[in-house]
């Protein structure tokens, strides 16, 4: 119990450590507006700007009038789900597997920069990951005695990690699967996995009418070779980090290593428990691919975080096993301190970190005109179409219409920093595609006063000496890398 709450303090320190050091990037700006409204307009508004289903948005509805609507305030939610997640991982290693095991995958929780980075992260991911581990633990309990108060409590967790993403059938349909194979003639599991379909239908209608949305297009327009050859290397060593090209090949020999060790080094019930959570995170994977094959493609890892913690599982024991006591600590000990080394890196590298838009708002309310009746200010944002995550930091944002508007002022906002995959959901590039900022922008009645770079940004800020008439058209005559088409002008009451 010491070491599990060692494990468990240290899990603390590097999820809440610099919790609102990065601004809301353009998901989490999603979130930050939505539990802002009354609780029927939100629920209205997530079929329409969410791809997963509302329980997240319902409990971070409750979380921030308690906390606050700031980012240290919303992400709380999911940096206390993450240190959860440890617990959880130990209680499920030890009783799947066993309680070294349990130890080991505690600590590769508490270390793993994926996890440390969606507990720092204002969207359902990290609440999925503690979810569907206390799933796991139930079901591990199941699995051993099938009682109707432990096939309860499986169902209960499964409901739960349901309602908060469709994905979370990765990890429930494979233990629903086992449980019926192992305990078919027992009626408390008939009624359990029967229960668990219930909830997963249910949510059908909601699914359906969000893949309308289009919402979660944009994945299957990547190569499903390369969405798919991210899983394991994100898994173990996060998204990036100092060293990347050289700790990501050592932590995935680990992985090898420890598979090795499952099947050759490992006895009887621990073998046994480790097969399990590692077939469970199999059939996952598999279910996913049979859903490609159907028509349904979101998969990227963060989607499939559901099986992150039966892998672990799998993980763990290998490295727990018995006739390799000694190599199996070091190489627990290896990927733990790679994990924490990269977690640590992405956390003082801002060029690894979120875009924050927080200091283009300070830029550009350093010289506002804020007095009242002042004319409207003209913003333009190169290469960026989106009023968040910007408009939760310099309100009264809206985008200006054919007919343009009059006004005093024109800034212009390009994002400086080279793209970082061209592809991706995290980072300093996520969302966001370069634009350098021209040496002038000639637009009739406006001259340069300041140009300002913060960060990946670049602000330049004109000024008319009388209120000037200002269109999209007008605009788009002064740009010469870019087309107005691609780039959002926006208008601040």
């Amino acid at each position: 119990m010491l070491a599990v709450g060692a494990i468990t303090l240290l899990a603390a320190v590097l999820r809440f450590y610099r919790l609102g050091h990065q601004g809301f990037w353009f998901d989490e700006g999603n979130t930050a507006l939505l539990v802002h409204f009354s609780p029927g307009k939100m629920l209205g508004l997530i079929p329409q700007t969410e791809s997963t289903p509302p329980l997240y948005y319902c409990v971070a509805w409750v979380w921030a009038r308690l906390f606050g609507y700031s980012e240290t305030g919303l992400r709380s939610l999911s940096a206390l789900c993450g240190v959860l997640v440890v617990p959880v991982a130990y209680g499920a290693g030890s009783k799947l597997i066993s309680r070294r095991a349990g130890l080991i995958a505690a600590a590769l929780a508490a270390s793993s920069p994926l996890l440390i980075w969606y507990s720092q992260e204002a969207r359902s991911y990290e609440m999925l990951v503690f979810l569907s581990s206390v799933s796991l633990l139930a079901f591990a309990y199941a699995l051993e005695d099938p009682a109707p108060r432990r096939v309860t409590a499986w169902v209960i967790a499964s409901a739960l990690a349901l309602a908060t993403h469709y994905y979370a059938i990765l990890a429930v349909v494979p233990e629903a699967a086992w449980l019926l194979w192992v305990h078919r003639s027992r009626r408390a599991v008939q009624v359990g996995v029967g229960a668990v379909g219930l909830c997963g239908l249910a949510l059908i209608p909601l699914a359906i009418g969000q893949s309308g949305t289009g919402n979660a297009s944009w994945i299957a327009n990547a190569a499903l070779g390369r969405r798919l050859g991210q899983v394991i290397p994100q898994f173990v060593s996060g998204f990036d980090g100092p060293a990347h090209s050289v700790l990501e090949p050592l932590a995935i020999a680990v992985l090898v290593v420890a598979a090795a060790l499952v099947f050759f080094r490992s006895d009887g019930s621990a073998r046994r428990g480790a097969l399990i959570a590692g077939g469970i995170a199999l059939a996952g994977l598999v279910l996913n691919l049979l859903l490609i094959a159907g028509g349904v493609d979101d998969l990227i890892t963060r989607n499939v975080l559901a099986i992150w913690m039966p892998a672990a599982l799998f993980v763990a024991g290998g490295l727990a096993a018995a006739r390799a006591r000694r190599v199996g600590l070091v190489a627990a000990g290896l990927l733990c301190g790679i994990g924490v080394a990269t977690a640590l890196g992405v956390a003082f590298d801002r060029n690894l970190e979120r875009p924050d838009w927080r200091v283009v708002a300070r830029a550009l309310g350093t010289h506002a005109a804020t007095a009242a009746g002042a004319p409207e200010r003209a913003i333009l944002i190169q290469h960026y179409r989106d009023l968040l995550p910007l408009s939760l930091y310099v309100p009264g944002l809206h985008f200006m219409g054919g007919s343009g508007a009059t006004v005093s002022e024109l800034d212009v906002v390009s994002f400086t920093a080279p793209p970082s995959a061209g592809f991706c959901w995290w980072g300093s590039a996520c969302n966001l595609w370069p634009s350098r900022a021209q040496a002038s922008y000639p637009v009739p009645g406006f001259h340069t006063v300041s140009r300002r770079h913060e960060l990946q940004f670049t602000i330049v800020r004109m000024v008319a000496s009388h209120p000037v008439r200002v269109t999209p058209a007008l605009v788009s005559q002064a740009l010469t890398a870019t087309h107005l088409a691609n780039d959002g002008l926006l208008i601040q009451r």
